[in-house]
């Protein structure tokens, strides 16, 4: 099939989506450490991610990490569910 919903191109969004949920939940665990243990995030991050700004950004983390894993999850299993009506094995 040839178009947008390809395989290949199914795949790469997969990819993507899990790249960057993966760099979202590193994110949210560094600004949720930023929270309760600000003095040293703060000087590790040279000033940059003081307590106000890690709890804005981490309030803001969660929507967008949800719903990139979901997507990774949901197109890995519609990949691998689809493989096994084909008959296919990995």
């Amino acid at each position: 099939m040839n178009g947008l919903l390809s395989e290949r191109n199914i795949r790469m969004i997969g990819r993507v989506c899990g790249w960057a949920s993966a760099l979202l939940l590193l994110f949210t665990v560094l600004t949720g450490y930023g929270i309760s243990e600000f003095r040293t995030v703060t000087s590790l991050t040279f000033g940059i991610l003081g307590k106000a700004t890690s709890q804005k950004l981490h309030h803001y983390t969660d929507i967008p990490l949800l719903i990139f894993l979901s997507v990774h999850i949901g197109l890995a299993l519609w990949g691998r569910l689809g493989r096994r009506d084909k008959g296919v094995d990995r």
